[in-house]
């Protein structure tokens, strides 16, 4: 971005050259750095199809178009064209096409989220979750709960119908700021099975490397604690007040061995064990300055705000989890690509974020 740009949106000047520089500088910088990696090796239609859709997504909503309006601004705006350079979604009517089956298209979210703007980084996750709407109100009969379209744990009523809350829970690696994993839970599930679903059995493993995930005391509890170590898995975790000496003692005396004998070659139990301890103890110390590691947690929650007030996640207005899971999908990569893009123009996000999303028509 020009640099009397990047100073506009820190002083909260928001114009049509300073939006117009923001969204050029974001899809470049996102198809340069990310998505030509992605495409590094001979891929699919679809796949380019895929990442076609994140940009324009990205964009769009930036400027806070319609689909139809988006592309009328093609029309004449010939440098964010080029900068874009669709080659399959480029006119209105392959775009529709595409969005509607893009509920069918979970299989390449995991392919792309991992691309991000920095290529290296250490095993330090962070684990977050966000309550956002869903509106069901069409719902009346109950059908397409019947039929396993939406699971019944996300309503309140089936047969009425409502706008329900659901979890969606994050999984990024903080340093690297990549998407490792997404999913949709219903308000009432519990903080163990997403910690399980969404750390233990993405992360864990019986050997390699150890890894740390962030979460706030939401997901305190001995168990996520516990198993986590078993699966070489340090949690930092807000302890809750008086809980800390249990916690020290429950992890002093976890049992490896149920765990371990039939998982891991029996000569290697030594070497296991010694990194095992060295677990218990960081975790220990972890767990107890907790306060240190915050700010990196908080992040999250600034990735967040991008995907709630910027990118469409805020009422998402779906009737099933696939779709949901995959506009929310699109939403919070993008939020992490976007979110990085400030931080490298050293753009003040807490002022950016809120003026993007509060502006009156530019244009």
């Amino acid at each position: 971005m020009k640099e009397r740009n990047i100073e506009g949106l820190n002083e909260g000047t928001l114009n049509v050259e300073i939006l117009s520089d923001l969204v050029l500088s974001f899809v470049v910088t996102f198809k340069e750095s990310v998505l030509q990696r992605f495409h590094r090796n001979k891929t699919s239609v679809l796949d380019k199809k895929f990442t076609e859709f994140i940009l324009i997504e990205a964009a769009r909503a930036l400027y806070r178009d319609a689909p139809v309006s988006f592309y009328e601004r093609l029309s004449y705006n010939h440098e964010l064209r080029e900068a874009l350079g669709l080659e399959h979604l480029d006119d209105l009517e392959k775009y529709e096409e595409y969005d509607r089956k893009r509920k069918k298209l979970k299989h390449h979210l995991d392919r792309v989220s991992k691309r991000n703007l920095k290529t290296s980084g250490s095993k330090i996750f962070a684990l977050d979750t966000v309550i956002v709407e869903m509106d069901v109100n069409k719902l009346r009969s109950g059908k397409k709960v019947k039929k396993g379209l939406l699971g019944s744990e996300f309503m309140y009523s089936s047969s009425k119908g409502t706008v329900v809350g659901v979890q969606i829970a994050v999984l990024v690696n903080i340093t690297k700021f990549s998407l490792e994993k997404i999913d949709i839970y219903s308000k009432r599930a519990a903080k163990k099975r997403i910690w399980k679903e969404m750390v233990i059995d993405k992360l864990g493993t019986y050997r390699g490397k150890k890894k740390k995930v962030i979460a706030d005391a939401g997901f305190f509890a001995y168990d996520n604690y516990t198993r986590s170590v078993l699966r070489r898995i340090k949690p930092i975790i807000k302890i809750r007040s008086g809980c800390e000496d249990k916690l020290e003692k429950k992890l002093k005396n976890v049992n490896t061995e149920i765990e371990w004998f039939d998982k891991v070659q029996s000569d290697l139990i030594d070497e296991l064990m010694v990194d095992f301890r060295e677990i218990i103890s960081s975790t220990i110390e972890g767990a107890k300055n907790y306060d240190e590691v915050k700010k990196i947690r908080g992040e999250i929650e600034h990735i967040f705000k991008a995907a709630k007030m910027l990118f469409g996640m805020e009422n998402l207005h779906l009737y099933d989890k696939e779709k949901a899971l995959t506009k929310s999908f699109v939403a919070i990569y993008v939020s992490t690509i976007f979110y990085q893009l400030l931080k490298t123009n050293q753009i003040n996000h807490n002022r950016a974020i809120p003026l993007l999303a509060q502006r009156r028509d530019l244009f």
